[in-house]
């Protein structure tokens, strides 16, 4: 970051990448009217002092006194070549200075009007930064044509340029499938932006700025404004707070540059640029950033320590130093965290890792083996490109491997981290479509390989007008071993996240001055892909009821897994994940105990998830359930059987026909309720033959088969899968449509005209079943399926999410009655069934052929 420098040939010295600034001599900017000579010498003595921005800026007053000067366009086209940002407009310059080029070449002299023979060789590195492979190819054989018996010297150097040139093209000719996104202006701005790390869930973003309006106001010596670490909060999935000062013990009126975060978010990792720049780390505390600290050992030296990471479990730091007896050039270093707390003497991670060249910006992801890194070694396409390497069983890293273009560039690429599943990955760079200067970018990557992580993602969220109390912690507790493997704070924002080891089961407690107010179990599955396992926690008002109480806490469901319903041995091992259906979000995953049970799932009132059964890592059962809205206190009891065909091994199907018993005629547009003992409920409707078709049953299960239509109700027919023969059976079943059954005050269903959704509560029938609903409640618990149901009709909401409007419609009316009317509310649960049914769209299709599929059904247990 700030002032870093790089040893390259003998003769220069050649500034990195991003952030990159500030000499020791401070410099005003060009002053009109000097002489060529006096712009000259100036431009000179700043490159002396890797102020290339100024350097520029005299050079460029100078060309414009003598712009056919090969000599002044020598140095300007080494000057962009050496700047960070506008290397790409370095070969208009130099193509000129090439028309005179000569031996005797005096530098330093601003009578001298030719250019040396190393503007060749410059040349040569301006067209294969504008990605002109061929003709760099050409201009490197040139310069050491040009050169002459000191051609020997250079071989080496020109050698490993010319296959960063081949290999460049044929990166360039095999692209990796990429987006690249501005991160917008919330979190960059017209200043230089760079240095960006973030947690694991991705809710909170550090990085650098040296934009106005930090802790010293005034410039640096290159015009710019110091740096600043700063820190942002995303709002949605788009959206970032504005970027605010990350803590007044970490920015000072000097240069601070952030480098790497844990993935937990409790350690930032940065570089200040004190005795030859040294690396330090701050904690979060719940409230603050600590004042940064030094990790010991021998990290820092007089030497040069550029950037750092931690392992996710924090015992593992690898650095980078230029320090001497490495294998060339900067070197990746590690040292481990020692029994009694403190750090290992550095080890350097050698071969294949490090090269007789420079490496840098290292960073672990969270999975704990993939290490990136950069290097002008290895096979880059030019300058630094970004590679990764795995480390196995042993701890041995594999051969390094080129990321690929175009996140790869001829030019220098550094400081990349990625997110845990790989998909993307953030750095900083200059664009056309910026916002001016270096921007931090997104790269998603879909057909990145996902990486065997999870990642436990929570947040804590104050009561409405409150903030969050600033004592809470959250402690992590490996369940086998009873060891503590983690403490975690909350952000400002409420968030945090860990991750976790698969294949452990762990205990969660979150407390507040020592006392536990919520915890939790969850069970890591031991999987090859990655996992995220969302949690989100809402306090009732701490000013009113003078503690921390998590909101909607009495919903609790326990959850059995039987080896099928004949022999109901218990399965062990048995993983389930809870998913809540409103975003999909993984709520948590469990794995059943030795009596194949899972006890104590915290869930919200009034929502909607799907449980979803997996043994031997392949999908079992999904079922969907619907938690009653409730204050008080609720426990669901969900039953699973893992073994769907029996004792045998054919699948069992079914189909329907429904008929009337006076006529033998079918009857299109029926119902048909299926139920099953295991709790699952759902309806189908007759085609206009009167058949459903292929359902397929699971064995060991009873199904109640129940026919109707239109307050029309057949007999019932009850059956065992097991008993039913491999294949498909195919039963009857009779509705008499002219002598209308009793009024069944148990069902209600209404049909709908094109995107309607009311329910007439003027209704006889629909008071009768409200009646019957809040009578029952005040004594027992009360079940209600509803079936919801849209047509294919093309709707603006999208047809499933009117049928889903139509199902929670009818339910949030039932509750409000029952609660108006006094029915005891937390006897009430609900399971919704959404569809969309009936014949494809057609404009020639009259609209009444679409209007029996659009309903809302109830039934009451």
């Amino acid at each position: 970051m700030a002032q870093r420098r790089s040893n390259m040939k003998n003769t220069f010295l050649f500034l990195l990448v991003v952030g990159i600034f500030c000499p020791l001599i401070k410099r005003s900017q060009v002053i009109s009217g000097k002489s060529y000579k006096e712009y000259f010498m100036e431009g000179n003595q700043l490159m002396l002092e890797n102020n290339y921005a100024l350097a520029i800026q005299n050079y460029l007053a100078a060309y414009e006194l003598e712009p056919y000067n090969a000599n002044i366009n020598y140095l300007l086209g080494k000057a962009y070549l050496y700047s960070p940002t506008e290397k790409n407009k370095a070969e208009q310059y130099l193509e000129k200075a090439i028309n005179k080029v000569k031996r005797n070449y005096i530098p330093d002299d601003p009578s001298e009007k030719s250019a040396p023979v190393l503007a060749l060789y410059y040349y040569a590195q301006a067209l294969h930064i504008n990605y002109k492979f061929d003709e760099a190819l050409q201009y490197y054989d040139r310069f050491l044509q040009a050169i002459g018996k000191s051609a020997k010297s250079w071989e080496k150097e020109v050698n490993q340029k010319k296959t960063q040139v081949n290999y460049a093209k044929t990166l360039v000719e095999h692209p990796i499938n990429i987006k690249i996104t501005n991160m917008g202006d919330s979190i960059n701005s017209e200043y230089p932006e760079y240095g960006a790390v973030l947690t694991a869930d991705e809710q909170m973003l550090i990085y650098t700025t040296r934009r106005p309006g930090g802790v010293c106001g005034e410039r640096t010596a290159d015009g710019g404004f110091y740096e600043d670490i700063v820190v942002s909060y995303k709002i949605d999935d788009k959206t970032w707070t504005k970027p605010k000062s990350l803590s007044d013990n970490v920015n000072t009126c000097g240069h601070e540059a952030s480098i790497n975060l844990s993935p937990d978010g409790q350690i930032l990792i940065l570089y200040k640029d004190e005795e030859g720049g040294n690396i330090y780390y701050s904690q979060w505390d719940g409230r603050n950033w600590s004042i940064p600290m030094t990790f010991g050992s021998d990290v820092n030296t007089k030497y040069w320590e550029t950037h750092a990471c931690l392992s996710p479990d924090g015992n593992t730091l690898y650095f980078v130093s230029d320090r001497p007896g490495g294998v060339g050039g900067r070197d990746i270093y590690r040292v481990v965290k020692l029994p009694n707390g403190k750090w290992s003497k550095a080890l350097n991670l050698g071969y294949p890792i490090n090269t007789p060249y420079d490496e840098d910006g290292v960073f672990m992801h969270p999975d704990g083996k993939t290490l990136f890194f950069s290097s002008n070694g290895h096979s880059s396409m030019g300058g630094f490109d970004i590679f990764y390497s795995v480390m196995d069983e042993n701890g041995k890293f594999t051969e390094p491997i080129n990321i690929g273009y175009p996140i790869n560039t001829t030019d220098d690429d550094l400081f990349y981290v990625t997110s845990p599943d790989g998909k993307r990955a953030y750095y900083s760079s200059v664009q056309e479509g910026g916002y001016g200067d270096k921007d931090i970018y997104m790269i998603s990557i879909p057909e990145g390989a996902e990486k065997p992580v999870v990642i436990y993602k929570g947040k804590i969220v104050a009561a409405f007008g409150e903030s969050l109390p600033e004592d809470i912690t959250i402690i992590l507790t490996d369940k086998e071993s009873g060891e503590i493997v983690g403490m975690y704070r909350p952000q400002k924002n409420g968030s945090f996240v860990f991750t976790l080891r698969p294949g452990a089961t762990y205990k969660i407690s979150y407390q507040s001055n020592g006392e536990e107010f919520f915890s939790d179990e969850i069970y890591s599955d031991k999987s090859e892909s990655y996992q995220e396992i969302q949690k989100e926690l809402q306090l009732e008002p701490v000013k009113v009821l003078g503690k921390i109480i998590v909101k909607e806490k009495s919903v609790i469901l326990n959850v059995t897994c039987f080896k099928d319903i004949k022999n109901k041995q218990p399965i062990t091992n048995a993983v389930f994940y809870v998913v809540e259906d409103k975003n999909r979000k993984n709520y948590g995953v469990y794995k059943t105990d030795d009596n194949g049970t899972i006890n104590n799932i915290f869930l919200s009132a009034g929502k909607t998830y799907t449980l979803i059964l997996e043994h031997d890592h392949k999908v079992i059962e999904e079922r969907v359930i619907q938690t009653p809205q409730t204050q008080l206190g609720e426990s669901l009891q969900e039953i699973f059987f893992l073994n769907k065909e029996g004792s045998q091994s054919g699948k069992k199907y079914i189909s329907i026909s429904i008929i009337n018993s006076n006529n033998k005629k079918p009857i299109p547009d029926a119902s048909l309720l299926i139920k099953s003992d295991d709790g699952n409920t759902i309806e189908q409707m007759t085609d206009n033959k009167g058949n459903i078709n292929k359902l397929e049953l699971t064995a060991g299960l009873n199904y109640t088969l129940t026919s109707y239509k239109s307050g029309y109700y057949g007999e019932s027919l009850i059956l065992n899968a097991s008993e039913l023969p491999d294949g498909l059976t195919i039963k009857t079943l009779n509705i008499k449509l002219d002598k209308k059954s009793k009024e069944d005050i148990t069902r209600f269903e209404v049909y709908f005209k094109y995107k309607e959704y009311a329910i007439d509560t003027n209704d006889v029938k629909w008071k009768n079943f409200i009646t019957n609903i809040i009578k029952r409640s005040q004594e027992e618990k009360v079940k209600i399926f509803i079936t919801a149901s849209a047509s294919k009709v093309p709707a603006s909401m999208t047809n499933i999410v009117l049928s889903k409007m139509r199902g929670e419609f009818l339910r949030d009316k039932i509750y409000k009655y029952v609660v108006s009317h006094g029915g005891k509310k937390e006897n009430i649960q609900f399971k919704i069934n959404a569809i969309v049914s009936g014949p494809e769209y057609s404009k020639k299709t009259p609209s009444s052929v679409y209007e029996k599929y659009q309903y809302v059904k109830a039934i009451v247990e």
